[in-house]
């Protein structure tokens, strides 16, 4: 499946003082399980469905 990169504005501080206690890996992968989270609470269960369909190769 074809992907795509965002950018979010944040606090430069907050940011830094976040590095400090989270890798740059752990970061990726806690704010991709955040947008995971939303995708699926707010894209209807037919349209996520038919999303992956195409994805895999079907439909």
């Amino acid at each position: 499946m074809k992907r795509e990169t965002i950018s979010v504005p944040f606090n430069t501080e907050k940011l830094e003082a976040l590095r400090q206690y989270r890798t740059g890996e752990q970061l990726q992968e806690e704010l991709e399980s955040v947008l995971q989270a939303l995708y699926e609470k707010h894209v209807p269960t037919d349209v996520r469905k038919r999303i992956e369909a195409a994805g895999s190769g079907g439909v």
